[in-house]
């Protein structure tokens, strides 16, 4: 399925209006972390603030793994939303936007860019992108989000634990390594913030139908590591809570996050 089923016709957020709202730093320990630290503050934030480092020295991923780059190598990004009336059991579906914005914008790049469940991306069956996004909540509702990304934009080889699984923009055509990393932040951002415009968040089957036919390995047999054992399976896709399916012996299991690995 296209991503062309979404009728992306306004972009409110133009490339100015990002530009002003993007702060670039030097150096930060986390690009989230600061970022949330500007929202505590009583004056809000205008919608899409963003904060670059070249060097992110202390970044997160998912699981609680740290996300580590060399100075001006890595593009490390945090931006600010404000979803609308967005319930917190529908946070999956903030998730599988941005995943889908941000495949679109790799996909303009590089060919073949995937989403490997939940929220990396993939290209050629490597590591490009990584999301954490970290929500604020009041009451029953998500009152603002924290989208933090890492994409490896220059490095020229990875350490041997996993260069086998790791790539980046250098790696895969050198010369879009060489635009400077705020072209990237300001191109991603746009195309993350028209796709926020022009999509109801709370469409739930419609995300859905998106993430999940650009979704890694799904259809394909592969082994995953569940509760210490591997297992041979068919990933089915991703549902609308955020939990995997796949086919395990000719039966559907659900997993949470924490639940299944990819070997």
């Amino acid at each position: 399925m296209s991503l062309n089923i979404f009728p992306l016709q306004n972009n409110t957020f133009s490339r100015l209006y990002l530009r002003q709202n993007l702060i670039v730093l030097e150096e930060v320990t986390s690009t989230n972390d600061y970022l949330k630290e500007l929202l505590s503050n009583i004056k809000p934030l205008p919608e899409a603030t963003a904060i670059m480092a070249i060097h992110q020295v202390a970044g997160k991923g998912q699981r609680g793994n740290s996300w580590f780059s060399k100075p001006a190598e890595t593009l490390n990004l945090s931006f600010s939303l404000y979803p609308k009336d967005f319930l917190i059991h529908q946070s999956f579906n903030l998730n599988m936007l941005v995943c889908l914005g941000i495949q679109r914008w790799v996909s303009t790049l590089l060919p073949n860019a995937q989403i490997k469940w939940p929220n990396d991306i993939y290209v050629g069956g490597k590591k490009l992108c990584g999301v954490l996004i970290e929500n604020q909540l009041s009451g029953p509702r998500i009152h603002s989000s924290v989208i933090g990304i890492g994409v490896n934009i220059k490095q020229q080889a990875f350490p041997p634990v996993i260069q086998h699984k790791a790539t980046s923009f250098y790696i895969e055509k050198p010369v879009i390594s060489t635009e400077p990393l705020e072209h990237h932040a300001l191109s991603l951002l746009s195309t993350i913030m028209t796709l926020y415009e022009n999509i109801d968040l709370n469409d739930t089957q419609q995300l859905l139908e998106a993430y999940n036919s650009c979704l890694f390995r799904k259809g394909i047999p592969a082994y995953y590591e569940i509760a210490g054992e591997s297992f041979l399976g068919i990933l089915q896709g991703a549902e609308s809570d955020g939990k995997l399916s796949i086919l395990i012996n000719g039966k559907e299991r659900l997993f949470d996050l924490k639940e299944v690995s990819f070997k």
